[in-house]
């Protein structure tokens, strides 16, 4: 969380990599405010996907196969999510006349493997209510502010 300028969770229904960019118009606004004053930050783009249809397929005793394949297809969908995310802001920029640059930005899908809901030894936690599974299907979008270089010469 050190530099951590700015931090906005966009949600999603299960399934699905859009979503309705008019409930974060404030959030894109100070987005975009941030982005054009910090030039030089980091924009992160973290997609994430819930693992609860992973989870019921390894209890059922699908094969490994199956749960590979599973496990790529949240990851796609993470993925997917994360871009949408990305190229929406950037809509929304230009639509204000703001241009970002983007070559700053780490863009990245995550698939099950960091849920809200936790890691139990080797596997994602399941969700135990209705609220923590549909906070597993988000992006985060983060915007820090990093110094390249140390202010003052101090040698190791």
């Amino acid at each position: 969380d050190q530099g951590k300028l700015f931090e906005l969770e966009v949600y999603f229904r299960p399934d699905q990599n859009d979503f309705s960019a008019d409930l974060y118009e404030e959030q894109f606004k100070k987005v975009v405010d941030l982005a054009s004053t910090y030039g030089g930050a980091l924009i992160t783009v973290d997609g994430h996907s819930d693992p609860l249809g992973y989870l019921k397929q390894k209890k059922g005793g699908a094969t490994p196969l199956v749960l590979t394949r599973t496990k790529q297809a949240a990851l796609n969908l993470s993925d997917s999510r994360a871009k949408a995310v990305r190229d929406t802001m950037i809509a929304y920029a230009k639509s204000k006349s703001v241009t970002l640059d983007t070559s700053g930005w780490a863009v990245v899908g995550h698939g099950i493997d960091q849920p809200k809901s936790g890691i139990c030894g080797t596997d994602p936690c399941p969700p135990k209510t209705e609220q923590e599974w549909r906070n597993n299907m988000r992006v985060e979008f983060r915007i820090i502010q990093i110094e390249a270089e140390a202010q003052v010469f101090n040698p190791l």
